[in-house]
């Protein structure tokens, strides 16, 4: 199924399948990354390496596909199109980025501008918001390519010393990949012959064990191609692998995505503020829990997500209003 191809679902389920995929990732990188910052040092041994060679393709692959889709959201309409990232990112970004500062013992950092520009654990949103701030003001005359080279050449030429100016650039850049892809996926998925796909794979992997090796460093012109090569690859392979009861999973997983993304950091900056508290955030439980508390509490809140929805969307005004003028009916 091809993004031309839209389901009766309304859901493309190879979409949901690399989505889980990566954001399952992200959360098996913090599970080693937030002890390691705890503690003031970097992932080691073979789960550094194992997440160390898949950090040019978790937070990007997860930035393509949200820009494969952006025209089919503009096309909605300019109110619709920023009351629903209003409602569906700003408003969970907002609140949790308040409830794991609180999880991890200080709410002092809530008023820096930066905190919220993407000085925090989920800036990963704060890019998200940024892309689509920036996709609603571009010209129409100016072609999205453009909006994918202008961001890395201006972060290679002016080198901004912020860390959330460098990440609004440099990720940008892939979400505005996703949008220039959009209207050429088809012919990727359907055109590009086997081996096409097999080298680039390949041409992945080894990238990928470059990153490891020191040879690649992020933000660099090598970097992003090794991530662009290893997303096309896996753009080609999704929607041919078979459907078993584990890619359901990850569908699973990937149409609550959000829920994934917040609730695991709430889950294990929380873990580290009661290990801190009883000292034992460098003992030999410190791993196993944080495993426990990052893929069990998004999964529990993706189950009763039905009973707390407000969590992860703002209530939709309009139907609030209704709501309040059938009561009003009823006891006139």
């Amino acid at each position: 199924m091809v993004l031309t191809e839209m389901p009766p679902t309304g859901r493309m389920e190879w979409m949901d399948l690399l989505r889980g995929s990566a954001v399952l990732l992200v959360v098996v990188w913090h599970v080693v990354a937030v002890p390691a910052m705890y503690e003031g040092s970097e992932p080691s041994g073979i789960v550094g390496a194992f997440n160390n060679a898949l950090s040019p393709f978790r937070i990007p692959t997860l930035l393509v596909l949200s820009g494969l889709l952006l025209e089919r959201s503009l096309s909605k309409g300019t109110k619709r199109y920023v009351t629903g990232k209003v409602r569906h990112i700003a408003w969970p970004y907002a609140l949790w980025c308040v409830l794991i500062t609180a999880a991890s013992g200080s709410l002092t950092g809530l008023i820096s501008p930066w905190f919220w520009l993407g000085g925090n654990i989920l800036w990963y949103l704060a890019v998200l918001l940024f892309c689509y701030a920036a996709a609603l003001l571009r010209p129409r005359w100016l072609p999205w390519g453009v909006c994918v080279v202008a961001p890395l050449v201006l972060l290679w030429v002016v080198e901004p010393s912020t860390n959330a100016v460098n990440r609004f650039l440099w990720f940008g850049a892939f979400f505005f990949l996703g949008v220039t892809l959009s209207r050429h996926l088809g012919q990727l998925q359907q055109r590009l012959p086997g081996w096409g796909a097999a080298l680039l794979g390949v041409i992945a992997l080894g990238g990928g064990a470059a990153v490891v090796l020191g040879h690649v460093t992020q933000q660099t012109p090598v970097f992003f191609m090794v991530s662009a090569v290893g997303i096309l690859a896996v753009l080609w392979c999704a929607p041919r692998v078979p459907r078993t009861g584990l890619t359901k999973v990850l569908e699973w997983y990937g149409r609550h995505s959000i829920v994934v993304y917040v609730g695991h950091a709430l889950a294990m900056f929380g873990t580290m503020r009661v290990l801190e508290a009883v000292g034992a955030a460098g003992s030999v439980v410190t791993i196993p829990l944080m495993v426990v508390g990052g893929f069990g509490a998004p999964t529990l809140l993706i189950l009763v997500r039905d009973r707390i929805p407000w969590l992860f969307v703002f209530p939709e005004i309009r139907a609030v209003r209704s709501s309040a003028s059938d009561v009003e009916v009823k006891h006139a």
